[in-house]
């Protein structure tokens, strides 16, 4: 009995040794790269889509998929692609009907953006190397997007209303906030806050009613894998 107990912790310290000689082995090689993937609610901002003062914005959702390169220990640049639902929002709004008639201006719409951007991260806490990151960080962002949105427009609050197709396309400013926690040695888990502020207005197919352009507002939980830069 007393050897097969020794027997049973002799191999529980080898396998525990070798485990640990694995993690050691595999985290000793630099992870400046990495690849995430998102998914949170999201709302757009438009002449349509709801009253920002009663918050009435439809909540749908979207996904974003994420490469980066760590190029400084505060700096790493992000290339995202991603889509977005999109649906009209708020009460049927009697009082803008003549103005949205008179302009040829979409009532509702459903359809998807496809999005595309491209931005520095600078994170508030450095670090040099993915084995002495903190446990907690937080990073903000901004560059530059192209949007494209396609929709199926209806121009009257009937459901039963015909469809037509609409398309649009515009550059954006998308500012990015992320708090980030380390729940392993090489996975983060974030959740980032994102805006994308467009220069059209027409990206809801109504223009000009309101006194901004059409933007978009996310919120996403995203899992981040860091990646080996290569083998020495």
């Amino acid at each position: 009995m007393k050897r097969m107990v020794f027997l049973m912790v002799l191999y529980l310290v080898l396998v525990t040794t070798i485990a640990n000689a694995q993690s050691l082995y595999r985290d000793r090689y630099e992870r400046n790269h990495a690849i995430s993937l998102g998914l949170g609610p999201s709302f757009m901002y438009g002449d349509n889509t709801g009253v920002f003062n009663e918050g009435d914005f439809k909540w749908r959702p979207a996904v974003t998929f994420a490469y980066s390169n760590k190029i400084h220990n505060r700096i790493a640049l992000r290339l995202s692609l991603g889509t977005q639902w999109l649906e009209t929002g708020g009460p049927e709004r009697t009082w803008a009907v003549d103005a949205w008639q008179a302009s040829g201006g979409v009532f509702t719409f459903t359809g998807q953006a496809f999005y595309g951007d491209f931005m520095p991260i600078v994170y508030l806490i450095p670090y040099d190397t993915h084995m002495n990151r903190g446990r907690f960080n937080a990073y903000i962002g901004s560059g530059i997007g192209y949007v494209y949105v396609s929709r199926e427009d209806r121009f009257s609050f009937d459901d039963t209303a015909p469809a037509s197709s609409g398309t649009a396309t515009s550059f954006y400013i998308p500012g990015l906030i992320g708090l980030t926690y380390s729940i392993g040695s090489v996975t983060d888990l974030s959740l980032e806050f994102k805006g994308m502020f467009s220069f059209s207005d027409e990206l809801d197919g109504n223009v000009g009613y309101n006194q901004f352009n059409d933007h978009f507002v996310q919120t996403q939980l995203v899992l981040r894998r860091l990646l080996r830069n290569s083998i020495k």
